[in-house]
């Protein structure tokens, strides 16, 4: 992976006797980065710590040559947000409010009223810039969200939700706007999202963080890997169970029995063996695939593993 642009050492938030972060450490590569985490897990004490809202007990944050909470003022600069509430001023337009969006981002009135045409072009917005926001629908919304987090050209996006309640359509749009801006454009990314497709589609690294601390960080493709010996589906055209007690009975180990039989892959990468089998008891081999991980059984694996280390 790409150099470090934001790296979290140990670092504690508490509110009264709750530590909402728990010794939270990680390295984020330059990219597009997935945290992950249950609610309650600390993700928006994170987000707020990293915007200067909440600033942390202890620890550190290193951002690039600045580190929080000491440069938080420089880092702000960096940083372009977009929050997962709803962001509009009643009876304005989209090009309005990017405009004022740029003025708080300190940019001259002109130079805000220029970069607010140009972004809101970018993200599909640029025919509907003069239509009141009170009559978009969600994923409009969304892309103007993120018009407004690129308004004055950050290094950083911290996009929180970016997909939540959009149609199908305004969903691939957006996904397809934040691949653009993380491989052509050069934005580093944090993406904080329930949606684990979106993470699997774009995320080039990963976080999860359960209890206030980390609990899995790494590549997409490493945090992918299965855990233990991958597991094998089949499906045959007659007598699933009893093709699956043939193949236990000739040292398969058969994990479940459903819509497919799902046994552990061994060491016979061809297969040969099992179409023997199912050739001597005269049945069809409709499929034969090794079982795809997804993100979300990785999620649900390492948060309950998480939890149940604390009750033990």
């Amino acid at each position: 992976m790409n150099a470090s642009f934001l790296v979290a050492n140990e670092v504690v938030k508490s509110y009264g006797n709750f530590k909402a972060l728990n010794g939270f450490s990680f390295d984020m590569p330059n990219g597009v980065i997935g945290l992950l985490g249950p609610n309650g897990a600390g993700k928006t004490t994170f987000i707020r710590a990293l915007l200067g809202i909440h600033p942390i007990d202890s620890g550190t944050i290193q951002f690039g040559d600045y580190e929080l909470p000491r440069d938080i003022l420089k880092v702000k600069d960096l940083i372009g947000y977009s929050p997962e509430v709803a962001t509009k001023i009643l009876k304005t337009n989209a090009q309005k409010f990017a405009t004022h969006m740029g003025r708080l981002s300190g940019l001259p009135a002109e130079a805000a009223k220029q970069r607010a045409f140009d972004v809101l072009h970018y993200v599909g917005l640029g025919e509907a810039r003069y239509r009141d926001m009170d009559t978009f629908s969600q994923g409009m919304l969304q892309k103007a969200k993120l018009a407004t987090a690129l308004i004055h050209d950050p290094d950083v996006l911290l996009l929180d939700e970016p997909t939540a309640g959009t149609d199908p359509e305004s969903r691939e749009q957006i996904l397809d706007l934040i691949y653009d801006l993380g491989k052509n454009h050069g934005k580093n990314i944090i993406m904080c999202t329930h949606l684990l497709p979106d993470i699997e589609k774009n995320a080039d690294y990963v976080v999860v963080i359960s209890q206030g601390k980390t609990v899995m960080q790494g590549s997409l493709d490493e945090v992918m890997k299965p855990r233990g010996e991958q597991v094998l589906l089949i499906r045959v055209s007659t007598n699933q169970q009893q093709f699956a007690s043939t193949l236990e009975k000739n040292g398969y180990k058969v994990l479940s029995v459903r819509s497919e039989i799902n046994i552990q892959m061994g060491n016979d990468p061809s297969f040969s063996s099992i179409f023997k089998l199912a050739k001597a008891q005269g049945v069809a081999i409709r499929m034969i695939t090794p079982f795809k991980q997804r993100l979300e059984d990785v999620f649900v694996d390492v948060v309950t593993d998480d939890l149940a280390e604390v009750k033990g």
